[in-house]
């Protein structure tokens, strides 16, 4: 299963709610605000405006009089540009044209994943039913790992043809990663925990490996590329605490992992009923 960096932030903007800022105000916001050649601007516009021009304020903006001002009338400016450019037909100019589409398919894409989550949220009774699986059943592991954090799969690969022609994983860490922790102590992580990781491409690779073994191809999450070698083999946490018991940071480690899951098995069974034509050079996916 793959993901792209940007389709992992929307899946989780729009699963967790941190990024529900075009959702949040719409449902109070839809009603125009000022009229311009009769064409309205949506309360909702200037809200989202003035959050941008004083975006300390965002939590306040409903009283932020000026910074809804300064909105408004860049709106205004933008409304009555707008306006001319479509008498002029540029909107339908071969350039613009696709930047609009270009838009229009983040925001519908945007609003389709806001809507399945809506629809199928993902709650801590959710989190809390896998959890207790997998502690009931012995599943919840501790591996003893290192890393080395670099931010392209080509330096990555350069890394493990270095380890394939002998050189050491401590000091290679040591000289070469990008996670300022391992630049000390040759990356080690220590016991690591897979179950209450934030991202499950990592905890994949990890589980995978067998004692003195790495990665043999570069591992990608939101932090970067990863080489990891496992140093010890799995041994049970003893005594696993129980869901209730987890942070609240655990916890939400947790539900951005089942998100991440989710939009990829989402992704993957629409592209697979989709049909490609003339794909043009199309980007590997990551694995």
């Amino acid at each position: 299963m793959t993901y792209t960096k940007n389709l992992l932030a929307l899946a989780l903007s729009t699963a967790l709610g941190s990024g529900a800022a075009l959702a949040a105000p719409a449902a109070q916001g839809l009603a125009a605000d000022v009229l311009v050649n009769g064409q309205p601007i949506s309360r909702n516009h200037v809200l989202l405006m003035s959050q941008g021009i004083d975006p300390e304020n965002q939590s306040k903006r409903s009283d932020n009089a000026d910074a809804q001002a300064a909105a408004r009338a860049e709106l205004i400016t933008q409304e009555v540009l707008a306006q001319e450019a479509r008498k002029q037909g540029l909107d339908k100019v071969p350039v613009i044209a696709d930047q609009l589409a270009f838009q229009n398919r983040v925001i519908l894409s945007r609003a389709y994943l806001e809507d399945y989550f809506a629809k199928d949220p993902i709650t801590d009774s959710v989190l809390k039913k896998s959890y207790d699986f997998k502690k009931a059943n012995g599943k919840i592991q501790e591996y003893k790992i290192r890393h080395i954090l670099v931010q392209t799969s080509g330096q990555a690969q350069d890394l493990i043809a270095k380890l394939g022609k002998g050189e050491d994983f401590t000091a290679l860490a040591k000289r070469s990663t990008q996670d300022p922790g391992g630049q000390a102590n040759g990356g080690d992580l220590g016991w690591f925990r897979p179950d209450i990781f934030v991202d499950h491409h990592f905890t994949d690779a990890v589980e995978a490996l067998k004692k003195g073994q790495y990665t043999k191809t570069p591992v990608r999450t939101r932090f970067g590329w990863h080489v990891i070698k496992l140093e010890e083999a799995p041994r049970p946490v003893a005594n696993p605490e129980t869901f209730e018991a987890l942070d609240d940071s655990v916890k939400e480690a947790l539900r951005q992992k089942a998100a991440q899951i989710r939009i990829e098995e989402l992704t993957a069974r629409l592209t697979a009923g989709a049909k490609i034509s003339n794909p043009g050079t199309v980007a590997r996916r990551d694995p």
